[in-house]
């Protein structure tokens, strides 16, 4: 078991404290500043306050071509996984070709089409960034580790959604996510990870769910 200090303890009571408070002022707070707050309370506690390098919580720009190949063959795969049952891969490619024809023409759907990508960074970074590493500091068993954070980011979906179902597909998500993270985390970062998550929620919800 590694080491652990009263400051990870410190670290980890003051993210979940805030996320708590979020929790409460939500519907009183726009929710881009909500996630931009998260993600500077959590890089800065990393960083600052713990003195660690942002790299052992995933964030890492090494061979960065690698890392954003990586993430769009993970969104491709688990895209094709989750509908190849619903629509061919030649009907996909379609209606991402008519989805960029559309932005292409219309130079203001891209402000749309990026308006997820700050809630998903937001998530990599607490769930697997921080949270991860701090559960492996503690645990230094990756499966359980895994599986912890994993239930966690499930969990944070079901007071938006107030479905079961979502909270089963979100854990499941994390599962995956914090097992690449950890077992290829050259190729997986919170970067390439972000990306992934950030094309799977765009392509879902402005293309795919809309033909279906």
């Amino acid at each position: 078991m590694e080491k652990i200090s009263k400051k990870h303890w410190i670290a980890f009571l003051i993210l979940f404290l805030f996320e708590v408070i979020m929790l409460v002022f939500a519907p009183y707070i726009a929710g881009y500043t909500i996630t931009f707050i998260s993600i500077c309370l959590c890089l800065g506690l990393i960083r600052f306050y713990l003195r660690e390098p942002l790299a052992e919580y995933g964030l890492c720009f090494k061979k960065i071509h690698i890392q954003i190949i990586s993430g769009i063959l993970l969104t491709v795969m688990i895209d094709y996984l989750l509908l190849q049952n619903s629509m061919s891969i030649t009907e996909m490619i379609f209606y991402i070709k008519q989805f960029v024809g559309k932005m292409i023409s219309n130079p203001i759907t891209v402000f749309y089409f990026f308006d997820p990508l700050i809630y998903v960074i937001g998530e990599e970074c607490m769930y697997r960034g921080f949270l991860l590493s701090f559960f492996q500091k503690i645990f230094n068993k990756p499966i359980l580790s895994i599986s912890l954070s994993a239930v966690l980011f499930g969990l944070s979906h079901y007071p938006s959604y107030h479905s079961i179902e979502q909270v089963v597909f979100a854990l499941i998500w994390g599962f995956i996510f914090g097992y690449l993270r950890l077992k290829e985390p050259e190729k997986f970062t919170l970067f390439s990870l972000s990306l992934a998550h950030f094309l799977h929620n765009t392509l879902m919800i402005n293309i795919f769910l809309r033909v279906m």
